[in-house]
């Protein structure tokens, strides 16, 4: 019932602006049904502009407040009247929103892009002698104790505590391979299957365009 009421509303206040509008639009030639055209369409587009601002107008209506349906009526009918104006400059306020959100959107994925680079596993086929031994990610690799720890691990568990217990967040599944000391093959399908199972996820790293990988 309250949405019927809102919608009598911009039709009886598109109509009422429509026609004030001609009247003030006549030394300009603008025809009567345009103007009551522009003004109905300006009315139905109130609602929208609300919702740009954040205002809470629609759900006084909605509640049954009466006298915000008088408020209502009486934004739709003034932007009836100003129809052409009220459009363009809706027009353009959704158009910059819309650029800002994008820039936002790409800054964000830039930021992502970077903290995966710095978190992730070198480019594939870069020599490990180039990266700092220093804690390194394949310090593990190179120690005894480490091998025959990781022998009576299950495939999964092995890939599952390199993604979880090594330097970096995101790794590569070439890198998994040399810390887990598993078949390239092996950890590729371990991974489908741990993805399957909703344990890990893969992220695609723009930098060199390869699949990295993270627990979930």
């Amino acid at each position: 019932m309250g949405i019927g009421i809102l919608i009598g509303i911009i039709v009886a206040a598109g109509l009422l602006g429509g026609t004030a509008n001609y009247h003030m639009e006549q030394t300009n030639g603008a025809g009567f049904r345009k103007s009551v055209l522009l003004g109905l369409t300006a009315a139905a587009t109130v609602p929208l502009f609300l919702k740009t601002v954040s205002s809470n107008l629609m759900g006084e209506c909605l509640a049954g407040d009466v006298i915000s349906h008088f408020v209502f009526f009486g934004f739709c009918t003034i932007a009836a009247i100003f129809s052409s104006k009220f459009l363009q400059s809706l027009g353009d306020k959704l158009l910059q929103e819309m650029k800002e959100v994008k820039q936002k959107q790409e800054e964000l994925t830039e930021t992502t892009d970077v903290l995966v680079s710095q978190n992730s596993d070198p480019v594939a086929g870069q020599n490990p002698a180039s990266i700092p031994s220093e804690g390194s990610e394949f310090e593990s690799f190179n120690t005894k104790s480490s091998t025959s720890a990781t022998l009576s691990l299950s495939e999964e568990q092995k890939i599952l505590g390199v993604l979880g217990a090594g330097k970096f967040d995101f790794r590569t599944a070439e890198g998994i391979a040399q810390d887990s000391q598993l078949e390239p093959a092996v950890v590729q399908l371990k991974l489908q299957e741990l993805e399957s199972a909703g344990k890990v996820k893969k992220t695609r790293r723009t930098r060199d365009n390869s699949w990295i990988w993270s627990l979930k």
